[in-house]
């Protein structure tokens, strides 16, 4: 039997953000880049990937005439992490 992990979220920081998102039902740009301590190279990163996987759906608006991008994970997103820890699982399991 295989245990392909997800190549998308098999990524320690991708992995993190994931987690953050999951935990919250939006995280802001400088939440998340603060929160793990991330560069603006890592974090640009790592989000065009889960965006353009469409893992994580993302928001562009201003407040107070300042860009702000806002961030959630999207319905396969949830769902591929969700096999992502069941494959995790299944490894962890063998014997």
């Amino acid at each position: 039997m295989s245990h392909e992990l997800d190549q998308v979220i098999h990524q320690p920081i991708r992995t993190k953000i994931i987690a953050l998102l999951l935990n919250s039902s939006e995280c802001d740009y400088s939440t998340i880049k603060s929160s793990l301590n991330l560069t603006d190279g890592h974090m640009s990163t790592h989000m065009k990937v889960l965006v353009s996987e469409k893992y994580v759906e993302m928001e562009k608006s201003f407040v107070d005439n300042k860009p702000k991008t806002t961030y959630r994970m999207s319905k396969l997103g949830k769902k591929k992490f969700t096999e992502y820890i069941q494959a995790l699982r299944a490894i962890i399991d063998l014997k």
